[in-house]
């Protein structure tokens, strides 16, 4: 799952806080558009995560794969709430941010900041999730992951 190009070996360009393991490749209940995946330790709580996806359009252009994408989140987690949705660029790439709150598989209240860039007919997503109290705390540290991310055939 690490990316080659990364030396770190953290993920596709990514610099990882400490709190954050990567999730070993071939993790057999990840599904197939995963490229990358870290996770808190176990603690007995919601463990904050940063799951990286690949995933073709279809030919669908940016606005198009993000009104898709619009639909699809409120219908596929409980309790979901638009924070903040802004338009970005990343590499003369058509990008996103999206800030959002839902519901966790034990009714958590959980906050998802996701960034997103379509290069090459491709949608890549980068999601952070953390329990919402926590959020304030760790923001910064999952900008700084956003930062360092590039996606896959980025600078290839």
């Amino acid at each position: 799952m690490a990316d080659p190009r990364d030396p770190a070996g953290d993920g596709p360009g990514l610099r990882l806080p400490a709190y954050l393991e990567p999730v070993p490749a071939g993790t057999p209940d990840l599904p197939i558009e995963v490229t990358f995946a870290a996770l808190e330790p176990a603690s007995g709580r919601f463990r904050s995560n940063v799951v990286v996806t690949e995933q073709p359009t279809g030919g669908l252009g940016f606005r198009d794969w993000q009104a898709g994408t619009d639909e699809l989140l409120p219908r596929t987690l409980p309790d979901y709430l638009l924070v903040d949705l802004e338009r970005l660029e990343l590499d003369g790439h058509p990008a996103g941010r999206r800030l959002a709150h839902h519901a966790g598989p034990a009714g958590e209240a959980l906050t998802m900041e996701q960034w997103f860039v379509l290069v090459d007919g491709v949608g890549h997503t980068l999601t952070a999730t953390v329990e919402t109290w926590r959020y304030d705390e760790l923001a910064d540290s999952l900008a700084g992951v956003a930062a360092s991310w590039r996606p896959a055939g980025e600078g290839a």
